[in-house]
């Protein structure tokens, strides 16, 4: 009876052994919030999903999109004179008046930071000549990024039933803007003064709403944006970025309810940031093989055309597996970059993406059939090649003058 209980207790050991250190699928995190996604900013690979596609109201997570286009078709030091609209705009503000100048730069930090209105109907209508226009500019901005359930009426997100968004899409939205160097900059800054202007006395100062910035206890290790939203008909909804040792996660939540935008938020960071490895598989412009050309030996590297990221549960960083397919048939001219296969990528045995193969230089052919580069090209650079090349061709004009020679002389001994 002993020796049956010891060897039961043996099976269980092992058995708890034999247990992977890492799950194949980690256990998602249970969010109150009824829609949310979490987006790997390098890759786009989406690591968490709760109803991200459900349209839903972005309120002033919308202000994401304004900024974005507002930096790429203004100058930062561009000068705004405020129209009369600004004044007849609901919510959050920072008492522009008409006729009131500022530069574009500090009406962006008064529309990330204090999520101003006014700040954002005034850059729409000097980026866009009108909130109207504007509003055509940020749909077509919107599908450009892939952000293609979405639809926008105005700059600042203020309730619209033709207004709305979804996780999914202000994910790749953020993800798009927190591309650009100056965005970063300013949704990451946590205090901004504004001077006096020619309508206002006193310096303005703005400070960030973002809590997973700010010092509070909702602050969070790595936090580098992006922005809050809130209206009565859309609920909570946060736009976060997190950034740990370069592997930087988006996450969104719309819909939430008091604290729990926090809350939730946090948990779908700690679970990216706990449960995934964002690994680089190759590098651009990394040599992946050689390709022989001709008889000749001569030998072309194909190298990759860009950089592969993969996000991966912990414990499987080795796991991802290449494969080099090339085309058929290869031959000269062969120009650099030339697309001439790619290289598949597979984890667990599913393909999770290539990456093209390319010419790492020009390949010519000559008359003789032999291969080669741009620099063999010129004669100096490989006289051996050229002496050959001479040698032979002079050889075989000797072998055609000698045999010329004894056809005359046959011709000649003939007459007589």
């Amino acid at each position: 009876m002993a020796k049956k209980i010891i060897a039961l207790l043996i099976i269980i050991v092992f058995a708890f052994l034999s247990v992977p250190a890492h799950a194949e699928t980690p256990q998602p995190p249970e969010i109150v919030g009824p829609t949310a996604v979490l987006m790997d900013f390098t890759t786009g690979q989406v690591l968490y999903d709760k109803n991200m596609h459900k349209r839903m109201y972005p309120a002033s997570t919308t202000k994401i999109l304004t900024a974005i286009i507002a930096l790429e078709k203004g100058k930062l030091d561009d000068v705004v004179t405020c129209s009369e609209n600004v004044t007849k705009i609901e919510g959050n503000s920072i008492f522009l008046s008409p006729g009131e100048q500022l530069t574009l730069e500090q009406l962006l930090y008064a529309l990330m930071l204090e999520s101003a209105n006014d700040a954002a109907i005034a850059i729409a209508e000097y980026i866009g000549g009108s909130v109207e226009n504007f509003a055509k500019m940020m749909n077509e901005k919107a599908r450009e990024i892939g952000a293609y359930n979405s639809h926008f009426v105005n700059p600042n997100g203020l309730p619209d039933e033709n207004h709305y968004s979804t996780p999914y899409d202000m994910a790749q939205i953020a993800r798009y803007a927190m591309q650009n160097a100056e965005f970063r900059k300013i949704v990451s800054t946590l205090h901004y003064q504004i001077p006096p202007t020619n309508k206002f006395d006193k310096p303005r100062d703005l400070w960030i709403s973002n809590r997973l910035l700010k010092p509070s206890r909702f602050h969070y290790e790595g936090a580098d944006g992006v922005k809050t939203g809130y209206t009565v008909a859309a609920g909570q909804v946060l736009v976060a970025s997190a950034t740990r040792d370069g592997h930087r996660l988006i996450s969104v939540i719309m819909g939430d309810e008091g604290i729990n935008i926090w809350t939730d938020t946090i948990k779908l960071l700690d679970y990216g940031f706990q449960n995934f490895s964002l690994v680089k598989v190759t590098q651009k412009d990394e040599v992946i093989t050689s390709i022989e050309l001709g008889k000749g030996g001569f030998k072309l590297p194909l190298i990759a055309q860009k950089d592969f990221y993969y996000e991966v549960p912990k414990g499987k960083e080795n796991s991802i597996k290449t494969e080099v397919v090339l085309k058929e048939d290869i031959k000269a001219p062969i120009q650099k970059g030339e697309v001439l296969g790619y290289i598949k990528y597979t984890l667990d045995g599913k393909e999770i993406g290539t990456n093209p193969l390319i010419a790492s230089e020009d390949v010519y052919k000559n008359f003789l059939g032999n291969y080669y580069n741009e620099k063999e090209k010129n004669p100096i650079v490989h006289p051996l090649k050229l002496i050959f090349g001479i040698a032979s061709f002079s050889m075989a004009f000797l072998l055609w003058r000698r045999q010329r020679i004894r056809q005359r002389k046959k011709f000649i001994f003939s007459k007589y």
